[in-house]
């Protein structure tokens, strides 16, 4: 059986997997949910099935979203961006039609636009998966004891530790 962790820790973990699953590093998400897992020590499994955010169904909204968001956060204005010649992308000269002055406004729109929006929603996973896990923990007294446990035999410092009283408990 695994360690049990606080409930910080699990939400951080769920938040950075959501935060890098909403990302601009596609085809990352995974390798990158990984490896900050492991630098800052916290559920592999948790973080992975966090990135899972960022799904077909998620990143194309997220993505146009992000791309006006870091137009309007970097003040880049529609005339100094040329339009996108969407004939030649979508029939032949698909590299061709990113070349030239509008690339890099492009690109750094996306890039910002999109970070900022995985920060947020990581930050509001975060917010979220803690407040869920400590009512969780709340409600079900036994739970989190038998979890303060697990950490306690383990040697992991608990510094967060809900003190569950016998008023708090909801029936």
């Amino acid at each position: 059986m695994g360690r049990a962790q606080a409930p910080e820790r699990v939400a951080a973990a769920v938040a950075l997997g959501v935060g890098v699953g909403l990302s601009p590093f596609i085809g990352f998400h995974f390798i990158l949910a990984i490896v900050l897992a492991f630098a800052f020590r916290l559920n592999k499994l948790d973080t992975v099935l966090g990135s899972f955010a960022g799904n077909p169904w998620t990143l194309p909204p997220v993505f146009a979203l992000g791309y006006r968001l870091g137009r309007t956060v970097l003040g880049y204005a529609p005339a100094r961006v040329p339009p996108l010649r969407w004939q030649r992308i979508l029939h032949n000269d698909f590299w061709i039609s990113f070349r030239g002055p509008g690339f890099g406004p492009r690109l750094t729109s996306f890039l910002v636009g999109t970070t900022l929006i995985a920060v947020a929603a990581g930050l509001g996973t975060y917010l979220l998966a803690r407040g869920l896990l400590k009512l969780y923990h709340r409600r079900h007294p036994r739970v989190a004891a038998r979890a303060a446990r697990r950490r306690e035999r383990a040697g992991l410092s608990a510094p967060h530790e809900i003190e569950v009283r016998p008023d708090d408990r909801v029936h």
